[in-house]
């Protein structure tokens, strides 16, 4: 009996640790894009879905930090109210020792995974009840709210802009002559610094554009220009992403000249432009105004 009452203990954390398969995995820190809630007691749910676990409310003006947009829904970072937990056999003085912890909403397995910590990431303890702790806010975690319920904060003078994901299909290429200096007919320009473009909408992104305030928001963003795999469909050939070790992180598609940016795959760029969200995506469309290399870090 205690030999089977030891094995059921060690299953239980074991399980504490393990995620289901549509788990987030641990990532670096990501994008966040300010949105306000506009009505009174909105819900938080542990998924995008009416039916899914509620995991509190926040009260109309509070500001979430949103992490994705899709088109019914808002993913953020859990405020301060919901109280997050993960399994004390795998965190020694705050730092978590599983190669990927996950967390939950109450202290069970039962309870719904919100996200997961990866091994070397350090967390605020906050209280503790049992086997388990409670652990601050971390955007390693996602609560989900009604995108009809928030609307987009736009930024102030002086604030920097900040940017989610999204996507879109690539632009027919312009062939343009690296030395050139005046604008071709797609308004493009290239100059020594890097490559400039008059600011313009896709049709096919203004017309699945989400009604969302903020949508054309100027934002400036570095990342390794990279092709998107194939097997999927996407809006866009091209992508930016944030490399660290092993891991690649999309910060968003970008939308432009195929020829240009065929051109700039595998360096590290600057880019500035206006994001747009549209329907059907998780992140944001970047449409560049301008281009410039970056020296590697």
């Amino acid at each position: 009996m205690k030999r089977m009452t030891m094995l059921m203990s060690a299953w239980l954390a074991g399980a504490a640790c393990l995620a289901p398969a549509e788990t987030p995995a641990p990532s670096a820190a990501l994008p966040l894009t300010p949105v306000v809630v506009k009505s009174p007691r909105v819900n938080l749910r542990a998924k995008p879905s009416a039916d899914a676990e509620p995991l509190g409310k926040v009260a109309e003006g509070a500001i979430l930090q949103a992490k994705a947009f899709r088109e019914e829904w808002v993913e953020v970072v859990p405020p301060e109210t919901v109280e997050l937990w993960v399994h004390r056999d795998f965190v020694k003085d705050q730092v978590v020792t599983a190669e990927k912890l996950s967390i939950r909403t109450g202290r069970s397995i039962n309870h719904s995974v919100v996200g997961a910590m990866a091994r070397g990431e350090k967390l605020t303890v906050l209280g503790e009840a049992q086997d388990w702790l409670r652990i601050a806010p971390s955007p390693a975690a996602s609560a989900w709210v009604s995108r009809k319920l928030v609307e987009m904060q736009l930024p102030g003078p002086g604030d920097k802009a900040v940017v989610a994901e999204v996507s879109a299909k690539p632009l027919p290429p312009v062939a343009i002559s690296a030395l050139a200096t005046t604008a071709t007919a797609s308004g493009a320009v290239l100059t020594g610094a890097g490559v400039e473009a008059a600011a313009f909408i896709p049709e096919d992104v203004k017309s699945a554009l989400i009604p969302l305030d903020g949508q054309g928001k100027a934002v400036q963003l570095e990342g390794v220009l990279r092709l998107v795999g194939f097997g999927f469909r996407h809006p866009s050939r091209f992508r930016l992403v944030r490399l660290s070790g092993r891991s690649v992180e999309t910060i968003c598609y970008v939308r432009g000249n195929s020829d240009q940016l065929n051109g700039l795959l595998d360096q590290l760029l600057r880019v500035q432009g206006r994001q747009y969200f549209v329907s059907g995506a998780d992140y944001p469309v970047l449409v560049p105004e301008r281009i410039s290399p970056r020296a590697a870090p």
